[in-house]
């Protein structure tokens, strides 16, 4: 197994190309983008701190760019890549992979997450209605054994989470991003 820090944009792209899972899709289905751009500090991931609103129980937490899919939008690839240039204005190229689908909120509901590679990390103009902020978090702080903590949440267990400032990444965002890591041969740390 590689480090992280010797994990390159040729090497993630290598690693990632071709691994597109089979296509399926159905009513609730929502997909995500994970956006690898190559920054300062090698690989880094763009997250969004989404927006707080009334009646969203997502409201002010971490997550990837993406949403449900609409009416118009022939896949689910476009879905990603149309939601990415709505809440952050990043245009997108084709998917280098599609990680394996999760399950969202409710019985019914999947996500799919596709990932894409850019040479840069080009600036992110968030959404205000949608996206409290956007930023990249460079792929070593990901893997970082002092970031995984518990994340308590609605009186709820502890959930495996990242730390990154003020900010937790857990929950849906967290499996996805263990599951592109996976795809990596590496292993998210487990929190303390």
């Amino acid at each position: 197994m590689r480090p992280p820090d010797a994990l390159d944009h040729a090497t993630l792209r290598t690693r990632l190309t071709d691994r597109l899972e089979p296509t399926t899709d159905g009513p609730g289905w929502a997909a995500t983008a994970l956006v690898l751009g190559d920054g300062p500090h090698g690989p880094g991931v763009c997250f969004i701190h989404r927006a707080e609103r009334a009646g969203d129980r997502w409201s002010g937490h971490m997550a990837l760019p993406g949403g449900r899919r609409d009416p118009g939008d022939p896949d689910l690839a476009t879905t990603a890549r149309r939601e990415t240039r709505e809440e952050v204005g990043l245009d997108l190229p084709d998917p280098v992979g599609r990680l394996a689908d999760v399950g969202g909120p409710g019985k019914r509901r999947q996500v799919a997450s596709f990932v894409f590679c850019l040479e840069e990390q080009p600036p992110l103009t968030p959404d205000p209605l949608e996206v409290q902020d956007a930023l990249w978090i460079p792929l070593h702080h990901l893997l970082d054994p002092a970031a995984a903590v518990r994340h308590h949440w609605s009186g709820m267990v502890g959930f495996p989470g990242i730390r990154h400032g003020e900010q937790v990444i857990w929950g849906l965002t967290h499996r996805i991003v263990a599951r592109f890591v996976e795809t990596l041969h590496l292993d998210l740390p487990e929190p303390r």
